[in-house]
């Protein structure tokens, strides 16, 4: 058998080079295959947890998610579902747990404690906000320069034209509100309109997002504006926005009547009447989130957690010690 060549040698070597370097190739485009199916898999999974109505598992599972998700976004920078599931959980752990644990602290009257549990939910939120800024970023850049005021915000978000995108810019904005609402710290109030103008486009883009969640947080903000400078008009405004989203979830979603009594109710007007009548309207609304069943399946976690802020709101000692000051009544 007639040995090969030294060219017909080296035309087999780099064959054979070639082959396992298309190899390699093969198998790095697979794993990332594999690796963004798993992604996008967990983010349509995750839906999952919202149907359960136990607060503790649910505390459990969002915080060893979080764990979860850092990983995925450190081997898939770029993904858009790993940044999804890192802003939507981050947000959602400091509004469910870290704000609740800040609710019990101060019933309790014990001040570190009220601090800590502050400063935790000030970080979660602000890792959300830092996530939500580098996708905002990756998608169109600007987002820094764009916080000047809010006509330049408002440009920058209308580069967000993609339907697809209001469910992103909802936990943007929401995480935003959140950190403002959770610290009340002066410095971040004053930027409060940036996560207003986020989720100001969320709406125009699709006011049916998380069955209109974005009309509650801006119906909340509405009414604290109206406690601050501009009167009746902004409860207006406010009550329109809590109205549709009871539209548009047929009221099942039982956060928007805890948040339309604690914000609006309890703000609604400073004279002694009006003190009466938001009274009554607080106690209503409360009332109505106690004693529904279980109207939505697949946000029985939600409620859950309308249903455990809302019994302490109308208990005794809530309404005594911070009810009866944040809202002016004279109990």
């Amino acid at each position: 058998m007639p040995r090969p060549t030294g060219l017909a040698r080296l035309a087999s070597a780099a064959l054979v080079s070639f082959v396992a370097a298309t190899s390699l190739g093969s198998t790095g485009c697979i794993k990332a295959m594999i690796l963004k199916g798993q992604i996008e898999g967990t983010r349509k999974g995750s839906a999952g947890m919202n149907t359960t109505a136990d607060y503790e598992i649910a505390r459990g599972a969002s915080a060893a998610g979080i764990a979860q998700f850092e990983g995925m976004h450190m081997l898939a920078p770029d993904n858009e579902d790993a940044y999804y599931l890192l802003i939507k959980n981050y947000s959602s752990y400091a509004f469910a747990f870290a704000e609740d644990d800040i609710e019990q602290a101060k019933l309790a009257g014990d001040d570190d404690l009220t601090d800590y549990h502050k400063a935790r939910a000030k970080s979660l939120y602000t890792r959300a906000v830092g996530y939500g800024f580098q996708w905002m970023e990756m998608k169109h850049e600007g987002s820094v320069a764009a916080q000047v005021n809010e006509e330049s915000m408002k440009a920058y978000l209308a580069k967000f034209d993609d339907k697809a995108d209001a469910q992103m810019l909802f936990w943007i904005g929401q995480a935003w509100a959140g950190r403002v609402s959770a610290t009340k710290e002066p410095e971040l109030i004053g930027t409060l309109w940036v996560g207003r103008k986020i989720l100001e486009r969320v709406v125009e883009l699709d006011e049916t997002t998380e069955r209109g969640a974005a009309h509650v947080i801006l119906g909340a903000l509405q009414s604290a504006t109206g406690v601050a400078s501009l009167g009746p008009e902004s409860f207006e405004n406010a009550k329109k926005h809590f109205d549709k989203a009871i539209e548009i979830n047929g009221g099942k979603v039982l956060l928007v009547k805890l948040q339309m009594a604690t914000k609006y109710a309890c703000h609604m007007a400073d004279d002694s009447p009006g003190r009466k009548q938001s009274l009554a309207l607080y106690l209503k609304l409360l009332n109505e989130v106690l004693d529904a069943e279980d109207p939505l399946p697949e946000a029985r976690l939600t409620n859950a957690i309308a249903k455990r802020r809302a019994r302490r709101y109308v208990s005794e000692k809530w309404m005594k010690d911070v009810a009866q000051q944040d809202c002016g009544w004279d109990l």
